[in-house]
């Protein structure tokens, strides 16, 4: 077998360029036609704004969680984090600390859930920081939180449309 001429190289590198160049792009990019950074060609940011807590009882009606994204929003494909309150039902309603708490999403439409797994810190007084969310496309996500308090677990639903 003969070997490809090393002039030919350059050629097929800049043929292989071409061909992953978005289509009507000639490399250049001045200014106001949409280069880098330019507002108006970068896809717009899709987020489900939740400036309350939700809150949901256990199908059980053993405890109530209360769930709201840091920062106030659920984003569309960006990592986000959750501060869930977890109590008892009920008049007194106390905080439930040294729970094993989880909360997952899943898209029922799709039959699949997050393409990551939170994982949750207890930050004390029924407070817990759910860490490591990505919800990775718009539609209809059910959650599922439970908790698990002295080997009983407890599971509340609740649903969202990003």
């Amino acid at each position: 077998m003969r070997a490809a001429s090393p002039h030919r190289l350059p050629l097929v590198l800049l043929a292989l360029a071409l061909l992953l160049l978005p289509a009507g792009c000639d490399g250049s990019s001045p200014a106001g036609s949409g280069g880098s950074g330019d507002p108006a060609t970068l896809p717009d940011r899709h987020a489900l704004a939740i400036p309350e807590p939700r809150e949901v009882t256990t199908r059980d009606g053993a405890l109530v969680a209360a769930w709201q994204p840091v920062g106030g929003e659920v984003p569309v494909n960006e990592p986000f984090e959750v501060d869930l309150h977890l109590r008892r039902s009920g008049p007194e309603g106390e905080a439930v600390t040294g729970a094993s708490v989880s909360m997952t999403c899943f898209m029922p439409a799709h039959g699949h859930g997050m393409l990551r797994e939170p994982r949750t810190e207890a930050l004390g007084g029924g407070v817990y920081r759910i860490r490591g969310f990505l919800l990775h496309m718009e539609g209809d996500w059910s959650i599922s939180i439970s908790a698990v308090i002295d080997g009983l677990a407890s599971t509340a639903d609740d649903a969202i449309t990003l």
